[in-house]
């Protein structure tokens, strides 16, 4: 009990701080969800191996199990939440049990004490847990240090049970993160071996040195016993989770690698440094000196090369030597952050004998400069435990996570009226969307395990899930856009969203704003998706496996609890390395003095550095700072900040500056996300005045903006203010406007029942006419460019899909509208149309492939009650040299939030052969007009290649040569045309689909 106390004082101080602490992190963490998520599927059906609920299926044998069964078993007990807590805590206990056993092997005993304890506010560790929430991962390298030490032990002493037991936890090391068992092979298990070699040398040599052939002597005596110990390793691992490697090689999945920070250079890119560099090592930066010093003396060769090699490899893209020694594909395939995480492990032993060596000396009242050694320690420990506080409550400074969602509603909605019956979508969920799918059945085309994914329009691009996609740039936005733009391939119908960011997508891509939850969470819904076949496609693996796979990990985890339990007395019998051994040896106090001298120099450097950057990018030091600033309070509505830059002798009162900011409307002001501030042009007017010209990009669901800026800067004091910009001085003519509209209302169910819509509710279909279609050629694209009239009585929701033939009559690719339709028609609207086709060949890789002679188009349409809104036009529209402009004018009575307008290009035939669109960057309120001008040139390049016979044109099922009013409608048409005043061949008709406020009114 006594020599243990290190330990025991280790598991109280472990259970107090990460303990209490696992309770309030898991959900903010990144990857518990996830596991919970498994978890669950086990607790359902223990021996399926397969799971719907995501990605439209996929194989559940891609994840080790053991971790997951285990939560799946605490699950019916105290639930998965609690059980994932629960397991933490054991892990967590076993991690520390471990690296006390292992650093017993490298250093004494009372070293290894004070590892442990470390151990417990080690930033790496604390990192996985609090933050990114790497349970199996954790699992995996608690079972895997104490591990080695068993095979340590076998190779000096040859008991078999030591072989047994570091075996079986090996094993279950592989069942629970297979990754850490062959990479802890090399650089765990390796070294360890080598260790072992090393001291049975020297046991011979009793006192003596041992030299390079002793070593090599006794190295060709183990031969035999690491060989066979090497490919028992690899054996098992292969056996455990055979189902595993029977899945990635009978079901390869080819996909794009996802970008992740552990590969950026951490110079350039000082946040990824932060989180995977940084805050891993911690206070261990402090003593770098000191580790390299110890790790290559001679007994220590072997851990001095792993933890060399694994620092190297962490640091990512900073330096090219992880690139090549992983070479290519490897490099961006693996997360490089799990390399220093290991190395911070593996260094822990020597952290604790560092610790123990400065106590020692300054246990010695002979030891000059006895007051630094106690500032150093004293500035270790005290800055090793903020570390570890810091690093517990990071979502605290960053938002690693959305706020917390009631999944409650959503679950309820699900269940009701049989909307599991068709596939969701989660957006601006976070990790979160994992918890959702734990506690529904209904199916999801999106998920949280990027390695199964299986569908080509998420495989061929960097897209790790859809739900993010905002933060994945341009591929993120346009593998989204493949799932909204035909949903029904998918039988996807309602989308769940908690960020109004992608509301403008949603709308254009023909989604219907339908309900919001008591949450807060906007449903939106595609009308007209077919349910899900009744029989949904799975891949079956042999009985056997699923057997293997439900079995083996639980029959792991209890042959090492027989194991130890028969063997107790021997397998926990080790004592250290003693201090006065030949093979252990203090630090001299020179190396301790220069260390410290290390710590004082990077404590200053970091302190300085940190003060410099304070002030270097203080929000008013400098006119640039002040420009970046303003914009990124605008950026994040962070209003009380960005109203405290501007200057206090000019600016308004504080109530007159929201009133100016609630006039501010339209997708930049609304619905964007700062990408880049660019400062064009900064030159002073005076010395303490400047003016800038600001060019700001912005990134939206729809495309990217980029907005000018002129603003003037004053300096007052030390810091710099912005000059309040005038607000628009328009004012509306009228005091009051009434427009009489016609108000449309379509019930669901007339009488309320629990079985399917009765006949007499379902409503026909409404009729709409295809009035001109072709197949277009632009740089390389192909697109089709059509009209369509909805010619019924009724309004109508207007679903458009584009099929592309080659010369044999084979299809080749078909596709659907995205924000270049008017979904919601009005009767005897009109619309024009675009398909492009681009997405959807990147999606299949057929750029080069094909030769489109032919095109089909299929029409669905659907009864639709929500009101376009209609009160808008243009005026003093002028078309010149290439270049449109006007006036838009909202004269209605609701506010324009996006105006899109859209160009046809129609030629001397009155054929409608190109289409353009134009979003205003700014809303129109009522009674207001904005300017908008475009110049465009494409028109010019555009080919036609086929135009579209009726044969080729269906609407809801029907061909157009069945259709009664396909003449009527094209006589009745009318265009009003603009002409450029250097080409009459070519006339603009404009048209608009507006994005108003009525889709956010119940």
């Amino acid at each position: 009990m006594k020599e243990n106390k290190y330990l025991y004082l280790a598991f109280f101080l472990g259970i107090i701080f990460h303990g209490t602490n696992v309770f309030f992190t898991f959900e903010s963490t990144y990857d518990a969800y996830v596991h919970i998520f498994f978890a669950d599927h086990y607790a359902e059906n223990w021996f399926s191996t397969w799971d719907q609920r995501w990605y439209t299926g996929f194989t559940i044998t891609s994840y080790p199990p053991f971790v997951h069964h285990v939560i799946a078993l605490f699950s019916f007990l105290i639930g998965l939440k609690g059980g994932l807590i629960l397991w933490s805590v054991i892990a967590m206990l076993l991690f520390l049990r471990g690296v006390y056993e292992f650093s017993k092997l490298w250093v004494d005993q009372e070293s290894a004490g004070w590892a442990v304890i470390l151990a417990v506010f080690s930033t790496s560790f604390t990192e996985a847990m609090h933050i990114f929430g790497q349970l199996p991962s954790i699992t995996g390298i608690a079972l895997l240090l104490n591990a080695c030490p068993e095979l340590y032990k076998w190779i000096r002493s040859r008991k078999s049970s030591h072989l047994i037991f570091g075996l079986a936890l090996l094993a279950l090391t592989s069942c629970t993160h297979h990754v850490t068992t062959i990479f802890g092979l090399v650089f765990f298990i390796f070294p360890v071996l080598g260790l072992a070699v090393i001291d049975n040398a020297q046991e011979k040599k009793i006192n003596r040195i041992i030299h390079i052939r002793d070593f090599l002597a006794e190295t060709w005596k183990s031969i035999p016993r690491v060989i066979l110990l090497s490919i028992s390793i690899v054996v098992l691992t292969i056996i455990v989770i055979f189902p595993y490697w029977y899945w990635s090689k009978s079901d390869p999945i080819t996909q794009v690698p996802i970008p992740h920070g552990s590969r950026d250079s951490f110079i350039e890119v000082l946040s990824s440094g932060l989180v995977f560099f940084v805050i891993p090592w911690g206070m261990m930066l402090f003593f770098l000196p000191f580790l390299f010093f110890t790790i290559w003396k001679k007994r220590n060769i072997f851990i001095g090369i792993s933890i060399s090699l694994l620092f190297v490899l962490g640091t990512g893209g900073t330096t090219p030597v992880p690139r090549l020694m992983l070479g290519e594909n490897a490099f961006n395939i693996l997360t490089l952050d799990r390399f220093t995480y290991w190395a911070t492990i593996l260094s822990l032993p020597f952290w604790g004998l560092f610790m123990a060596h400065l106590l020692k000396i300054i246990k010695n009242k002979l030891t000059p400069y006895r007051n630094l050694y106690r500032f150093i320690l004293g500035f270790i420990f005290t800055g090793t435990i903020i570390c570890c506080i810091l690093t517990t409550n990071f979502r605290y400074f960053v938002n690693t996570q959305p706020d917390k969602i009631d999944i409650d509603p959503i679950v309820s909605f699900l269940n009701v009226d049989q909307h599991y019956k068709w596939r969701y979508l989660t957006l601006g969920f976070g990790d979160q969307m994992a918890w959702l799918s734990a506690n529904t059945n209904a199916l999801s085309v999106d998920g949280n395990y990027h390695s199964v994914r299986r569908l080509s329009e998420m495989t061929s691009r960097a897209v790790e899930r859809l739900e993010n996609a905002k933060y994945l740039g341009d591929e993120g936005l346009e593998a989204l856009r493949q799932f909204l733009t035909l949903p029904e391939k998918f039988n996807l119908k309602y989308i769940f969203s908690n960020d109004k960011f992608y509301d403008p997508l949603l709308f254009y891509s023909g989604w219907m704003k339908v309900q919001q939850l008591d949450n807060n969470i906007i449903i939106w819904e595609r009308p007209d998706v077919n349910k899900l076949p009744i029989v949904l496609p799975e891949k079956n693996i042999p009985g056997y496996q699923k057997m293997m796979w439900g079995l083996i990990p639980v029959s792991c985890f209890f042959l090492c609890l027989f194991v130890l339990l028969f063997n107790r007395r021997s397998l926990l019998s080790y004592k250290g390395v003693p201090e006065k051994s030949p093979l252990f040896k203090a630090g001299s106090y020179t190396l301790m003095f220069m260390n410290g001298l290390w710590a004082i120099i990077l404590a200053i450097v970091i302190l300085a550095s940190g003060l410099i950057y304070y002030y270097n990018n203080d929000d008013r030091t400098s006119p640039e700072n002040l420009v970046n600033a303003y914009f990124n309070a605008l950026d994040y509505k962070d209003f009380q900040k960005a109203y405290a830059l501007i200057d206090p002798d000019q600016r308004p009162d504080w109530d007159e500056y929201q009133v100016q900011l609630s006039l501010q409307t339209g997708i930049l002001s609304s619905y964007a996300k700062l990408k880049n501030i660019d400062i064009r042009d900064l030159h002073p007017i005076t010395k303490d005045r400047y003016k800038a010209s600001i060019n700001a990009e912005w990134t939206t669901s729809l495309m990217e903006y980029n907005s000018e800026h002129d603003l003037e800067l004053i300096k007052k004091g030390l810091f710099w203010y912005l000059v309040p910009m005038q607000p628009e001085p328009y004012i509306p003519p009228d005091k009051l406007t009434s427009i009489p509209v016609i108000d449309r209302h379509k019930h669901g169910k007339r009488k309320l029942n629990t079985s399917r819509l009765l006949h007499e509710d379902i409503i026909d279909r409404p009729e709409v006419v295809i009035s001109q279609a072709r197949l277009v050629k632009h740089e390389d694209n192909y697109f089709i460019i059509g009209e369509a009239i909805n010619v019924d009585n009724d309004p109508a929701f207007l679903v458009l899909e584009g099929v592309l033939y080659d010369s044999s009559g084979q299809e080749i690719i078909r596709h659907g509208t995205t924000d270049m339709l008017n979904h919601h028609l009005a009767p005897w609207q009109k619309t024009n149309f675009r398909i492009d086709f681009a997405p959807a060949l990147k999606t299949k890789e057929l750029f080069d492939s094909i030769a489109p002679a032919s095109i089909e188009i299929f029409a669905r349409t659907t009864v639709t009650d929500f009101q376009g809104y209609m009160a808008t036009g243009y005026s003093n529209v002028e078309y010149e040299s290439g270049q449109i402009s006007g006036e838009f004018h909202n004269y209605g009575t609701e506010v324009v939030l996006i105006p899109q307008v859209q160009l046809g290009y129609y030629n001397d035939k009155d054929e409608l052969f190109w289409l353009e669109k134009i979003y205003l960057p700014e809303g129109v309120l009522q009674q207001r007009s904005k300017a908008f001008k475009h110049h465009s040139d494409q028109y010019h390049s555009v080919s036609v290649l086929y135009d579209a016979m009726l044969k080729d044109l269906y609407v809801n099922g029907k061909n157009m040569n069945e259709s009664l009013y396909y003449r009527r409608a094209k006589q009745e048409q009318k265009r009003s045309l603009y002409y450029d005043d250097k080409d009459a061949s070519v006339g603009i008709e404009l048209s608009e689909n507006i994005f108003t406020t009525s889709i956010y009114s119940e």
